[in-house]
């Protein structure tokens, strides 16, 4: 069911004022007051939308692993499919860059790699023909490429997507 427009407008508000605040303040010392003063809204909607700060980046994380999704399932059965959902992986992690770099600053890439697991197993055993059987394999392809995102957003994305795919599918199958 798709949310009205106030709702997500109002999602939207509080979740630019947690970052914006994020930007200064360490994610403990901001409270839901500090936030929705910030947004512009009163506390009775933060509760409407969420039951707790975590809530709205744990909400973002699905928005952004959503798109991802979205972009994965269109092109699973091409050639290359492999190469391109590490290259659309990467490139989701580069276009949120400035929000992970955020998260990382206060220890809660926990919250993305919470929304990034969720579902992503599904498109892990479809792009590598895994089954369930393979659990263990399907955790470790995740673990990995949400590390060397993390790892690549760290060092300040020295490198090129391009080159991050390239390093990502040798890692694979080498």
């Amino acid at each position: 069911m798709k949310e009205n427009k106030q709702v997500t407008r109002s999602k939207e508000w509080i979740f630019r004022a947690l970052i914006t605040l994020m930007k200064k303040n360490a994610f403990r010392d901001i409270s839901i007051s500090d936030i929705t003063s910030k947004a512009g809204v009163a506390r009775l909607t933060f509760y409407r939308n969420f039951e707790s700060k975590e809530d709205i980046l744990i909400n973002q994380g699905k928005k952004i692993y959503e798109e991802l999704m979205s972009d994965l399932v269109k092109n699973i059965y091409e050639e290359n499919a492999v190469s391109n959902a590490i290259k659309k992986i990467i490139t989701i992690f580069n276009e949120y860059a400035d929000l992970f770099e955020i998260l990382l600053k206060n220890k809660l890439d926990y919250l993305i790699m919470q929304s990034f697991e969720i579902e992503i197993s599904n498109i892990l055993k479809s792009i590598f023909g895994l089954d369930n059987t393979e659990k263990y394999r399907v955790k470790f392809y995740e673990g990995a490429l949400f590390a060397i995102a993390v790892e690549w957003i760290k060092n300040s994305r020295e490198e090129s997507i391009d080159e991050m795919t390239d390093i990502i599918y040798k890692l694979i199958y080498n």
